[in-house]
C-alpha cells in the first residue's frame, strides 16, 4: 500500500516541502531534511544555501560547497572580524587606535576580501549570472566593540533577543570616548594592486550602517570596478563629527560618484547615518554630541549625483546631498528616461525657514521632474528628534497628488501648484492635481529620523531593510548595534 505522502499530487508535495524549507529557522536542520531522499535534496539545499553569513574561519567550508549548490547562493554576508583590543593595565582605559593598528586592520580586510573574490571567481566557471545575481554584503568590526561600548549588541542576535554585551565592569573605568574612537575606527584604505578577481555574478553590493569603519572612495572604487554587472548599490556610511574631516569625506563622495558608479547601476541607496539620540553620544566626542545636528552637504555632492543619475531607475540619497543642489544642477537637455522614484533630503525643510525659500526649492524640483517621464514618486524630506517634514509627489493610473506631512504647516505657492500640475499632465496625462496636508501634532511621535523614514512611500528604497530594523531596535532599546 502506498503511503499517504506518496498519494499526494506531486505539485502539492513540492509546495509542502518548499513551505517547510522557507519556514525553518535552524539551517542545520535543513541539511538533515536534504538527506531524506533525492527528491527532497534540491528543495532543502536550495533553502540551506540561499543566504550565507561567513567570516575568515568559514572559507574552508565555503570552498567545499558542492558545485550543484553554487547556483542556490543568492546572498553572502562577509563579516570581517578584526582583532580584539583590551584596556591598558595602568590606566584601565582603552588605548587609542594607532597608525600601525589601522595598517594591520587594513591588511586583514584586504586579504579577506581578496580571498572571497577568488573563491567566487571559481564559481563563474560553472554557473552563469542569472537575472537576480548574488548580493554581496560587507561589514567590518572588532568583537571588542560591543564589550567596551555600553549596551552594545550584535545584530546576529537581534531575532533571538540576545542580551546586550556591553560589559558593565568597564563602564566606570574605561574612557568610553576612546573605546568609541576604536569602534568608529580608522579609514579602510586599501590598494588591492589588481588582486581582486572580476565577479560577474554579483549584482548587488551592500555596505550597511553597522559598519562604522569608513571605506574610502579609493577602496570602494576598486571593489566596484571588479563588479561589471552591478545594478544595486547600498552604502550607509557615518557622518564625521568634525567639519574639517567631513570636507575631505565629501570630496571623496564626489570622486566616488563621478568615477566609480558603473553604467549598469539601476538603483542607488546612499544614506549618511548620524548621531541624534542619547545612546549614540557614546560614539561621539561629548562636545559634538550635545550640538544640534545641522548637515549642510557640499554643493558638489548634489551636482555630481545629478549628472550621474540620468540612467538610474531608483535614487535615494539621505543627508549627504542637498535636494536644492541636485535640482539646480538640472540642464534643459537632460532626460531621466528610466527614473521611477527619487528621494532626497533637504535642510531647507525646517520650520525656521521662510515658506518662499521652501517653495522655491519645490518649484525647482518640479522643473526637473518634467524631464522624468517615468517618475511615479518623488519625496523630499527632513527629520530628527521632534521634527519631521515630507513633500511628496505621486502619480499612477491617471491621478497625480502632491502632499505635505510635517510637524508644522506649509502653504504651497501658486507657482508650485502650477508646476506640479504640468508634471502630472505631461508625464501621466493627469487632468487634475490633488493636494493633501497632514499635520503631525504630537512631536513625541518623532523620536528620530527613522520615524520619518517610516512615513515615506519610498522607504524601501531609502535604507537597507536590516538597517531600518536596527535603527528601530536601537531607538526602542537604547542600545547600539554592531555587525
Amino acid at each position: 500500500m502506498r503511503s499517504k505522502w506518496s498519494m499526494l499530487p506531486e505539485e502539492l508535495r513540492l509546495q509542502v516541502l518548499e513551505t517547510l524549507a522557507q519556514s525553518s529557522f535552524e539551517k542545520h536542520g535543513l541539511t538533515n531534511y536534504a538527506l531524506v531522499c533525492k527528491s527532497w535534496q534540491k528543495i532543502f539545499e536550495k533553502a540551506n544555501f540561499r543566504s550565507l553569513t561567513i567570516d575568515d574561519e568559514d572559507f574552508p567550508r565555503l570552498a567545499k560547497i558542492p558545485k550543484r549548490c553554487w547556483p542556490y547562493v543568492k546572498h553572502i554576508w562577509l563579516r570581517i572580524l578584526l582583532e580584539n583590543y583590551y584596556p591598558m593595565h595602568r590606566t584601565g582605559s582603552v588605548r587609542p587606535e594607532l597608525l600601525e593598528d589601522t595598517a594591520a586592520y587594513n591588511d586583514r580586510i584586504e586579504s579577506t576580501i581578496v580571498r572571497l573574490f577568488s573563491i567566487l571567481s571559481s564559481w563563474e566557471k560553472v554557473i552563469k549570472p542569472d537575472a537576480r545575481g548574488i548580493t554581496l554584503e560587507l561589514s567590518v568590526h572588532s568583537p571588542s566593540n560591543s564589550t567596551y561600548i555600553p549596551r552594545g549588541v550584535h545584530v546576529k542576535g537581534l531575532d533571538m533577543r540576545m542580551p546586550f554585551t556591553g560589559n558593565p565592569e568597564y563602564r566606570d573605568t574605561v574612557n568610553v570616548e576612546l573605546a568609541a574612537s576604536r569602534a568608529l575606527g580608522g579609514y579602510v584604505h586599501i590598494r588591492f594592486d589588481n588582486q581582486l578577481s572580476r565577479l560577474k555574478l554579483v549584482k548587488t553590493l551592500i555596505i550597511p550602517r553597522h559598519t562604522r569603519r569608513r571605506f574610502t572612495s579609493f577602496t570602494l572604487h576598486q571593489i566596484i570596478n571588479r563588479l561589471p554587472n552591478l545594478e544595486y548599490l547600498a552604502y550607509e556610511p557615518w557622518k564625521q563629527p568634525l567639519e574639517t574631516i567631513q570636507d575631505m569625506v565629501d570630496a571623496g563622495y564626489v570622486n566616488l560618484i563621478k568615477g566609480s558608479l558603473p553604467a549598469t547601476l539601476k538603483q542607488l541607496v546612499f544614506l549618511e547615518d548620524r548621531n541624534e539620540n542619547l545612546v549614540t553620544t557614546a560614539l561621539m566626542p561629548s562636545s559634538a554630541a550635545n550640538e544640534k545636528h545641522v548637515r549642510k552637504p557640499n554643493y558638489n555632492n548634489g551636482v555630481a549625483l545629478a549628472n550621474k543619475s540620468l540612467g538610474f531607475e531608483n535614487i535615494a540619497a539621505t543627508f549627504f546631498v542637498e535636494a536644492r543642489d541636485f535640482f539646480q544642477a538640472y540642464k534643459p537637455e537632460w532626460i531621466w528616461r528610466n527614473l521611477r522614484s527619487l528621494t532626497l533630503t533637504s535642510y531647507l525643510l525646517d520650520s525656521k525657514r521662510e515658506a518662499d525659500e521652501i517653495n522655491g526649492m519645490l518649484q525647482a524640483a518640479g522643473v526637473a521632474a518634467l524631464a522624468m517621464p517615468m517618475l511615479q514618486t518623488l519625496e523630499i524630506w527632513n527629520g530628527g528628534v521632534g521634527y519631521a517634514a515630507i513633500f511628496a509627489y505621486h502619480a499612477e493610473r491617471g491621478e497625480a497628488v502632491i502632499s505635505w506631512t510635517g510637524t508644522w504647516d506649509l502653504v504651497f505657492s501658486p507657482y508650485v501648484l502650477d508646476m506640479w500640475r504640468k508634471v502630472g499632465y505631461k508625464n501621466h496625462r493627469c487632468e487634475k492635481l490633488g493636494v493633501q496636508q497632514r499635520l503631525i501634532e504630537n512631536i513625541d511621535d518623532v523620536q528620530g529620523y527613522v520615524d520619518v523614514i517610516g512615513l515615506l512611500r519610498t522607504k524601501k528604497h531609502v535604507i537597507n531593510r536590516q538597517s531600518l530594523d536596527e535603527l528601530r531596535y536601537e531607538l526602542e532599546n537604547n542600545c547600539i548595534c554592531f555587525p
